[in-house]
């Protein structure tokens, strides 16, 4: 009973591994988007990654509550009978490489959130100063005999 339970947190926490390596997937191309300024990839890929991001949260607290649930059956028992050693190997790795993943995500998080928060305040900066957002901004346009010429 109590292998089982352990291994399928294992399995869940394999399953968010590699959601961390979408997710960080993800996020790098957010930053490229957010450089690039394309309004529309931004949004998709935030939408892309809130949805993500929703379904971890949910297998978190399955892996909460599974474990758990394997704690109150450990603490049931009179005699502590120890998990298979490769039971033990198994989530000891599953572990191991979701909390490496999980701090890389973070520090790459840090970083876009950071980017997004300095180009809102360059279109913030650009709206104060030209009244207009850095995307629709355009210099004023003279006019001369052989055509248009922009001026700045």
């Amino acid at each position: 009973m109590q292998n089982e339970i352990i291994q399928k947190v294992a399995v869940l926490m394999t399953e968010q591994t590699e959601n961390y390596v979408e997710l960080k997937d993800m996020t790098e191309q957010l930053s490229q988007a957010l450089i690039a300024g394309e309004p529309v990839k931004i949004e998709t890929l935030t939408r892309s990654g809130e949805s993500k991001l929703l379904r971890m949260r949910s297998r978190l607290v399955e892996i909460a509550s599974s474990l758990t649930s394997f704690a109150e059956s450990r603490a049931a028992q009179e005699t502590k009978t120890p998990l298979e050693e490769s039971v033990r190997e198994q989530f000891e790795d599953a572990a191991e490489q979701l909390l490496e993943l999980a701090r890389e995500f973070q520090i790459l998080a840090k970083k876009a959130s950071d980017l997004a928060l300095a180009g809102s305040s360059f279109a913030t900066a650009c709206i104060q100063t030209c009244g207009l957002p850095p995307t629709t901004y355009s210099a004023p346009v003279l006019r001369d005999p052989e055509g248009v010429k922009k001026w700045a």
